[in-house]
């Protein structure tokens, strides 16, 4: 059983509603297709690669088990919420795996039958994301080191 605050930032139930309001697509109802064993595993391995990011400031508390909260706020940020549930659900599309174990071995093109796929070596070498998901990456840049918001 998971734990929000102490081995994820959110529940089944959270997961189940943000990924049905935020995808109308065959993944969202994959997601919801999953028993609640399989959510579980995903939130929880989507946080730990959240937390291997590194975040600016400091957590809320310095022996919480996660990064956030972080500075004096108590609550976890919907982004972050948000991340975790689409990192969550990229682990469940297992064409998006496939792809990209293979541009982290260093293909760049290939070819089953008539159909064939090519990533440019730019695209290959620019996946330097620890996450699976651009999306989850994009809410979560605010917080992290390096970043700053432009006024």
């Amino acid at each position: 059983m998971i734990t929000v605050g102490t081995d994820t930032y959110l529940s089944i139930d959270e997961a189940d509603e943000i990924i049905s309001s935020t995808h109308k697509d065959e993944l969202s109802g994959k997601w919801l297709a999953l028993p609640n064993q399989d959510k579980e595993v995903h939130l929880r391995n989507a946080t730990y690669r959240i937390d291997c990011l590194h975040f600016s400031g400091y957590k809320h508390k310095p022996n919480q088990p996660l990064q956030f909260p972080r500075g004096m706020s108590t609550d976890i940020p919907l982004k972050v919420k948000l991340a975790t549930a689409e990192e969550a659900l990229a682990a469940t599309d297992t064409e998006l795996l496939r792809r990209i174990s293979m541009r982290q071995q260093g293909i760049t093109s290939i070819t089953l039958g008539s159909a064939s796929e090519s990533y440019s070596s730019s695209v290959a070498d620019s996946y330097n994301c620890p996450l699976l998901s651009q999306t989850a990456y994009s809410y979560l840049r605010q917080y992290m080191v390096g970043s700053a918001v432009i006024v």
